[in-house]
This record gives structure tokens, C-alpha cells and sequence, in this order.
């Protein structure tokens, strides 16, 4: 419950180790969660990693950002709070949480909402409204909830801060954590959208993935309202792609997937009522590989001699669906 998490915050003195998803809405809230550290004078260690942890070494105190609990629960301790907004099993007693999915199984409140509300319950933080909705904006919270729409909608010069999503999406796809790390420094000691927009590393870093994505190749397959699409870039940049085609087209679902190492990383996208969340996770545990997500928007890893079988199981898992 909220409740429980202001009191994390409030009663927390000593050392504390935060995760976050490396994503545009994990990065925005995990920056307004460390200038609420700092102004308390509380040291704290960060990392931005992936939905899916395979090896954490914690503290006794743990928070966890915009990662699903069942993600995060071999990595509890005794003081935990774990603060998401995506789809769990079930809850932990001895972990403090809170999931608006915990009240409304259908709830889509980005994470750095999240924060920005819980902290706003324990002091006045209006300068970082605009950077809570940049998380929004990263995951599309504005386009699936109404209340995160007028959130957004309150705050001046969207256009700028869709773009400063874009800035960050792209730091990724550069440099992976390093960048990420990069950009959300700029993030936090940015006094105002501008300041981010000015700054000539994210530009360079956004002008760049837009230089990729006209040169690069892509093969395509429809199988009824599915469109399968192969992404060739030595850019992560299937799910920029995925959603392109999905502006242009309606009632689709695009899934597009790349090759690195030995596995296929897939992006999934879709303006239709099926629960593409539920659905990879499915496939992928099929597939003996990860994956899970929204309904509107997931992801999978799996290995390279698997694409078949998971075409053919998510095509399955649409038509039951």
C-alpha cells in the first residue's frame, strides 16, 4: 500500500541499494527517488538492469523500481520495498509494496508516477513533476490510462518532454547502461526540459538511432493480424520499429525480433484488447526462455533455434486469447 511505502521512505536512515528497470520510466523515477536521497542526506548505491535478474548482490536495505515482484522476490531482505507497477502472482508478507495492480487488476501507473506521489506525500517536490511524466510518457501510460493522461496533460510543452523520452530511449540503444547512467544524471540535475533537450551527448545519441533506423533492413511476415518482423541493426532498435508499424496499421499485433549472441530478443506491440503480457510470458516459459510485460507492449528473450516454435505458440495463444 502507498501508505507503506511513505513510511519506507520516512524511516529510512542508513545505506540503501536501489534497481530499477533500464527503461525511460524506471530511469525517471529512480531520479526523482535519489534527489529525495541526497536532500535527506541518505547514501545509496543504484543500478538499471533488465526485468529479469539472474545474480544481485543487496544490502539490508533493498528498493525495487518498476520490477515485476515476482522478478525481484529471491532478492528480498528483512527491509524491502518494492515499488511497480507490472502484472505479480502474489504478494510477500515481509516485503513493503506498492502496485496500483494491487486494488485495480487493471491499473497502468508507470512507476515514476509512482514515486513522484509518494514522495510528494512526504514533501513539496513540484519542480520534478515534468520529469514523473517523462516516465509516463516512456511507457505510454498517458495513451492507456486516463488518469495518467490528465496527469500529463497538466504539465507544460509535451511535445518537449515526448522528445526527452525519446533522448533517453536512445542513450540506451548507444551506449546500453553506460548510457542510461549518462542520461540519468543529466536527468536529475536538470532544472527544466530544456536543459535535457539542450544537451549535446542525448542529441547526439538521438540524431544517431534515427540515422539507423531509415538505413536498416527489416523482413516482414503477416500471419493473420500478427506481423512477424525481422530487424537486422547493430542497434536494439525492434521495438522503435515495432511501434512505427503500429501507427500506421490498426487492430495489429508486431512483433519484432532481433539476433544477438545465441538468442533472439523480441519486442511486442499491439492497438488490439489482447494480452500480450500474458501471452509471452507463456510462450517464452515454452520456449525455455523469459519474457512478460503489459498488454499492450512485451518482451522475450529466447534461444536462436526456438523463433519457430514461438511464432507458432504465440499465434496459439492469440486465437485462444
Amino acid at each position: 500500500m502507498k501508505e507503506e511505502a511513505v513510511r519506507f521512505l520516512e524511516n529510512l536512515k542508513e545505506k540503501v541499494k536501489i534497481i530499477s528497470h533500464k527503461d525511460t520510466d524506471g530511469l525517471c523515477a529512480l531520479a526523482i527517488l535519489l534527489n529525495y536521497l541526497e536532500k535527506k542526506g541518505i547514501d545509496e548505491e543504484h543500478e538499471l538492469l533488465e526485468a529479469y535478474i539472474e545474480n544481485l548482490d543487496t544490502l539490508d536495505n533493498m528498493i525495487f523500481i518498476d520490477i515485476s515482484l515476482d522478478n525481484v522476490s529471491k532478492f528480498v531482505t528483512d527491509n524491502t520495498l518494492v515499488i511497480d507497477h507490472h502484472p505479480y502472482t502474489k504478494k510477500m508478507d515481509k516485503v513493503c509494496f506498492y502496485n496500483p495492480r494491487e486494488k485495480d487488476p487493471k491499473a497502468y501507473i508507470p512507476a515514476a508516477y509512482l514515486i513522484y506521489e509518494i514522495i510528494s506525500e512526504i514533501e513539496n517536490i513540484d519542480e520534478m513533476k515534468w520529469i514523473a511524466a517523462v516516465g509516463i510518457m516512456g511507457d505510454r501510460g498517458d495513451l492507456n490510462s486516463k488518469f495518467c493522461k490528465d496527469f500529463v496533460e497538466s504539465v507544460e510543452d509535451k511535445e518537449k518532454l515526448e522528445m526527452i523520452s525519446r533522448y533517453i530511449f536512445s542513450s540506451d540503444l548507444i551506449d546500453h547502461t553506460e548510457g542510461m547512467e549518462k542520461a540519468l544524471q543529466i536527468v536529475r540535475k536538470a532544472k527544466s526540459p530544456d536543459e535535457v533537450l539542450e544537451n549535446t551527448y542525448l542529441k547526439y545519441c538521438y540524431e544517431e538511432i534515427q540515422r539507423k533506423l531509415v538505413e536498416s533492413k527489416r523482413k516482414v511476415e503477416r500471419e493473420g493480424n500478427i506481423l512477424f518482423v525481422e530487424v537486422n541493426s547493430r542497434y536494439n532498435i525492434k521495438s522503435i520499429i515495432a511501434s512505427q508499424i503500429l501507427e500506421k496499421e490498426e487492430g495489429v499485433i508486431v512483433i519484432a525480433y532481433s539476433s544477438r549472441d545465441d538468442y533472439y530478443h523480441i519486442s511486442g506491440r499491439t492497438n488490439t484488447s489482447t494480452d500480450l503480457g500474458k501471452i509471452f510470458k507463456k510462450t517464452a516459459n515454452i520456449c525455455g526462455g523469459m519474457g512478460g510485460g503489459h498488454e499492450k507492449a512485451a518482451g522475450a528473450r529466447i534461444n536462436k533455434n526456438k523463433i519457430e516454435l514461438f511464432k507458432e505458440e504465440v499465434i496459439s495463444g492469440v486465437e485462444e486469447n
